[in-house]
């Protein structure tokens, strides 16, 4: 049975989820105690690691949030974020770097709730399988560029277009918002761009490209992987595929 572990501030708040997640057969655990004792550093990863996944909930401060996530990490946890109704910019951009593996609504049905947990297992056997199978040449990789080229809309071709264009170099948030859309920037952009990074990164992700395809540096913006930056401008066909976005 796969367990979850619930770090809340208030535990009388989780009560609809926990209920929810076992009836979906999940073995819950809610504490609020062991939120301090992560801070304290004390020993109390031994507990921790019985966990397959844990859910920072809504009642946890962003800054904390910040703290917890890497230690989670560190021991192989699967990391959910529960939000209100509306999730934040700073939530959609802690996915798009991988340091949360899903954002969940605290009313979140039971049917999107076993999705959730699904695709996230699926993910992980997915990674694993990956881990041991790596590629062993060159035309694989190529061929399974390709195809993630071809799928990608307009928008987000774009949008790798001005990194591959930057080469090793950070390029900001707004930056790419002004050369997408061609107009002021606005929160809308800034939030569609989000969505479109998380997009493109699934996409190479799907497809069994080993690295982060595009990095989010917080506070400065995005850069590309520099593999796939290299494999891309060192294959005539890869390169003709992106050039027709340039901008």
């Amino acid at each position: 049975m796969n367990r979850i572990l619930i770090l809340s501030k208030n535990i009388l708040a989780e009560q609809e989820i926990q209920k929810k997640l076992q009836g979906l057969n999940y073995e819950v655990y809610c504490s609020v105690s062991l939120i301090d004792y992560c801070k304290q550093k004390n020993n109390v990863f031994a507990f921790i690691k019985l966990f397959n996944y844990v859910i920072l909930s809504d009642s946890i401060c962003e800054s904390e949030v910040s703290y917890l996530v890497p230690l989670m990490k560190e021991h192989s946890l699967i990391v959910i974020r529960e939000v209100g109704s509306e999730t934040s910019e700073v939530e959609q951009q802690s996915l798009e770097e991988g340091r949360i593996d899903a954002i969940i609504s605290n009313n979140e049905s039971n049917d999107d709730l076993r999705e959730c947990l699904s695709r996230l297992e699926n993910l992980t056997k997915q990674t694993e399988e990956r881990s041991v199978n790596t590629w062993e040449r060159d035309i694989n990789q190529l061929q399974i560029l390709f195809e993630v080229l071809h799928r990608l809309s307009q928008i987000e071709a774009k949008i790798l277009t001005i990194l591959i264009s930057s080469g090793n170099q950070v390029v900001k948030r707004e930056d790419i918002c002004e050369q997408v859309w061609q107009k002021e920037v606005s929160k809308s952009h800034l939030v569609y761009l989000s969505s479109a990074i998380s997009r493109i990164k699934n996409k190479f992700k799907q497809a069994g490209f080993e690295n982060v395809a595009i990095y989010t540096l917080w506070g400065k913006g995005y850069i590309i992987d520099q593999k796939l930056l290299h494999q891309i401008k060192t294959d005539s066909t890869l390169t003709q595929i992106v050039s027709k976005y340039d901008i």
